[in-house]
C-alpha cells in the first residue's frame, strides 16, 4: 500500500498541479476547523448556472484536479476542496461516514453561498460520498460524473460469490484481499486511516447500506476501464497460489456489467469504457473528463429551458435566459429552439413566459420574420391585439423580402390582428 501513496503522491504534484492551485485556494473555518477550498469561476455566475463540485478519491485532495479544471472554459463555476482531514483540512471529530461527510459538504456549501443546481464529479470512494449527497439533496443536482466509482463488486459479499461462482476459494480472496487492504492503511495519515476505516467497514457489510451502490435517476458519465491495474506487485499471490492482477481483472468484468445494466436505466447517461486503464483518469485523461463534464453542464438545452420555466416566475426566467445565453454555445440555441418553447409556454397557458422567450429572438434574430410573428402571437395571447399588429407587418414586410414559406400566415394573422383591434 505505501507503493500506492508514492505513485498517488508524485502524480499528484506532477508539473504546474501545486502552484496553480495553492494560488487559488483558500480555507474556511467550519465548526471552528480549517477547511480548504477552490473555487474559481464563481465571480459572474448566473441564475440557474450549474456549480461542479468535485469529491476526491480516498486520500486524495484538490491539487489533483488542476487538469480536468484547466479543460473546461475559463468562467466555469467549479468547487474542488479537501474533505476533513485529508490534505489541508482539520479534521472534524466526527466519524467520516457519507452521511457526515454530506453533512459537512452541505455546511461549507451553506457558508459559502454557493446555491444549486450542482453537477457532482466523484473519483473512487467520492463516487459514493456523491451518492449519498444526492440521494438527500436530489431535487439540488443536475448531473453527476463518476470516475472508477467504488462499487458493489468490490463488496465483500459480492466478491464472494463472484469467485465462487468461477470455481475459486471465494470466502478465502475475499478474506485475504480486506486483510491486505487493512494492513496497507496503517501507516497512512491520520485522516486517511480513518476515512479507510468507514470505507473498508461498508465495503465488508459491518456499516451495510446497499442503496449508495446504486446510481441515483440523475443524467450520469461513469468512466471504467476495460482492464483493472493494480499498483501493487502480486501481494496476495503467495497465499492463495493466484495472481492478483487476475484477480482485480475478474472484479473488473463484472463492474463493467454491473455498470452497463445500471446506467441503461438512467435517461441520458453514458459509460465511457476506455481499453488502457488507469484508476486515477483525471490526471490521465483529462481531456476526456472535462468533455464529459461539459456534456452535461451544456446539456439538452430544450430540456434546461422547460424545467427552468417550471421552476422561475417570468421575471426569473428572463434573468435565467439572460445568463444562459451569456455562458452557453451560441449555435445550441438555435432561433427553432427559442420559438418552440415560446410556443409550449402558450400552450401552458403561460404567456408572460412566452413572450420572454420572443423577446430573445427578436434580440439575437432581428432579421427573422418569424420572431416578429412569433412575438405578435405571444401578444395577442396577453390580449395586447394592439400592440401585436406592428409586430405582424414586420413578419410580413420581412417575408416578402426573403420569400418566407410561411408568408400567406403572416398576412392572415395581420389581417385577423387588424379586424380584432
Amino acid at each position: 500500500m505505501q507503493k500506492i501513496f508514492t505513485i498517488l503522491l508524485a502524480l499528484l504534484f506532477t508539473g504546474s498541479g501545486l502552484t496553480f492551485a495553492q494560488k487559488q485556494s483558500k480555507t474556511i473555518q467550519i465548526d471552528g476547523k480549517s477547511q480548504h477550498y477552490q473555487l474559481i469561476g464563481i465571480e459572474n455566475r448566473k441564475l440557474g448556472q450549474p456549480l461542479i463540485i468535485i469529491e476526491s478519491d480516498l486520500g486524495g485532495n484538490l491539487e489533483s484536479w488542476h487538469r480536468v479544471i484547466s479543460e473546461l472554459p475559463e468562467n466555469t463555476p467549479v468547487f474542488a476542496y479537501d474533505r476533513a482531514g485529508n490534505g489541508q483540512s482539520e479534521a472534524f471529530d466526527e466519524i467520516p461516514t457519507p452521511a457526515n461527510r454530506t453533512k459537512q459538504l452541505k455546511s461549507l456549501l451553506d457558508k459559502l453561498n454557493l446555491a444549486p443546481p450542482y453537477i457532482l464529479v466523484g473519483h473512487g470512494w467520492g463516487g459514493i460520498l456523491i451518492k449519498d449527497f444526492a440521494l438527500a439533496h436530489l431535487e439540488d443536482i443536475e448531473a453527476m460524473i463518476y470516475l472508477d466509482p467504488t462499487d458493489r463488486s468490490t463488496s465483500k459479499e459480492k466478491m464472494i460469490a463472484i469467485f465462487d461462482r468461477d470455481g475459486m476459494e471465494g470466502e478465502k480472496i475475499a478474506t485475504d484481499y480486506f486483510r491486505m487492504r487493512r494492513e496497507g492503511f496503517q501507516n497512512a495519515p491520520a485522516g486517511v486511516r480513518a476515512e479507510a476505516q468507514v470505507l473498508l467497514d461498508f465495503s465488508e457489510g459491518k456499516t451495510p447500506n446497499s442503496k449508495l451502490y446504486d446510481f441515483p435517476e440523475v443524467p450520469s458519465v461513469i468512466f471504467v476501464g476495460g482492464k483493472h491495474v493494480g499498483y501493487m506487485e502480486n501481494p496476495m499471490s503467495a497465499s492463495l497460489g493466484m495472481d492478483y492482477q487476475e484477480i482485480l481483472n475478474v472484479l473488473q468484468k463484472n463492474r463493467i456489467a454491473d455498470f452497463t445494466e445500471q446506467i441503461l436505466a438512467i435517461k441520458n447517461s453514458e459509460l465511457v469504457l476506455i481499453s488502457d486503464y488507469i484508476h486515477y483518469l483525471h490526471l490521465q485523461e483529462p481531456e476526456k473528463v472535462g468533455s464529459a463534464i461539459l456534456s452535461k453542464y451544456y446539456g439538452k438545452p430544450s430540456e434546461k429551458i422547460a424545467v427552468a420555466s417550471e421552476k422561475y416566475s417570468a421575471e426569473e426566467f428572463e434573468e435565467y435566459l439572460d445568463g444562459l445565453l451569456s455562458y452557453f454555445p451560441e449555435e445550441k440555441l438555435t432561433e427553432a429552439i427559442i420559438n418552440m418553447h415560446g410556443y409550449d409556454q402558450l400552450r401552458r397557458d403561460k404567456p408572460d413566459h412566452a413572450l420572454v422567450l420572443f423577446r430573445h429572438n427578436l434580440a439575437r434574430f432581428p432579421e427573422s420574420a418569424n420572431v416578429y410573428d412569433s412575438m405578435g402571437d405571444g401578444l395577442v395571447a396577453l390580449g395586447k391585439t394592439k400592440d401585436a399588429v406592428p409586430y405582424f407587418e414586420k413578419a410580413v414586410e420581412l417575408g416578402e423580402v426573403s420569400k418566407h414559406r410561411d408568408l400567406g400566415l403572416f398576412k392572415k394573422n395581420l389581417a385577423n390582428a387588424k379586424e380584432e383591434k
